[in-house]
């Protein structure tokens, strides 16, 4: 549910926060807690199944945690081993997938005239909220300039939702809803204010766009000359996509 992984730069210091999420009474999805939002509570997430997850905002001065989220990031997009790999081509495939996983911590840790903000979910172990597990999914949320339509010429800096991936074996639990509710009530707190907030996602990936219109993200417009990353073959290449932008409206 990437735009992608290698586009950005930052440099925006972030506190830990730990976001306090029930679940609903009629779904599994996360609700919000706005009494525990954005503070330092020990507050956890209780999941249906009953394994407790966190959802923290990584500090982008940390070098530990920039590199465990992008080995995270790089590892759930870009590698899937396939069964028909040479001992030769996985080794490459290894090596192109280590670069990637540096450019994507440079392109965190630079400076960026902007806002910015990573988070992660974390599986607690027995139950403990101060013993964290690896990360099981993530999402950032970072200002660009976007236009609301194809044919507007003049686009503004709005935030777009972008690394947004969770665990296989944690999915459809609302670990990904929690991870982009966090995302929107961070934006909500930046200046300038916004009132909206976009993603873009793979025309292929219909899981994807069925997840943003689940949270009341509306389609807007198609573009079909976005590029993504491949990894096959001997050099990096990219390939030419088409994509949809959404946009959400965010309560005031």
């Amino acid at each position: 549910m990437a735009r992608s992984t290698l586009k950005h730069s930052a440099a925006r210091v972030a506190a830990l926060f730990i976001l306090c999420i029930q679940p609903s009474a009629v779904s599994s999805a996360f609700v919000l807690n706005q009494r525990c939002a954005y503070s330092s509570a020990a507050c956890q997430l209780s999941l249906a199944s009953s394994d407790n997850i966190v959802i923290q905002q990584i500090n982008q001065d940390n070098k530990d945690d920039l590199e465990e989220f992008s080995t995270f990031c790089i590892d759930i997009f870009h590698n899937n081993k396939g069964e028909s790999d040479s001992v030769v081509s996985r080794k490459w495939k290894d090596i192109k997938l280590a670069m990637l996983q540096k450019a994507q911590m440079i392109d965190l840790s630079v400076p960026f005239n902007g806002n910015r903000s990573v988070f992660v979910a974390r599986a607690c172990i027995d139950s403990d909220k101060d013993n964290l597990a690896e990360i099981i999914g993530c999402c950032e949320v970072i200002e660009e300039r976007i236009a609301i339509s194809q044919e507007q010429k003049s686009p503004r800096v709005r935030p777009i939702i972008e690394n947004l991936a969770v665990k296989e074996e944690y999915r459809r639990q609302g670990v990904g809803k929690a991870l982009l509710e966090a995302c929107e009530q961070n934006a909500q707190t930046w200046i300038p204010f916004h009132d909206d907030i976009f993603a873009q996602v793979e025309e292929s990936n219909l899981k994807a766009k069925e997840f943003f219109m689940d949270n009341n993200f509306k389609v807007v417009y198609s573009d079909d000359d976005c590029k993504k990353d491949d990894l096959e073959g001997l050099a990096f290449s990219q390939t030419t996509i088409t994509k949809f932008m959404l946009r959400k409206v965010l309560d005031s």
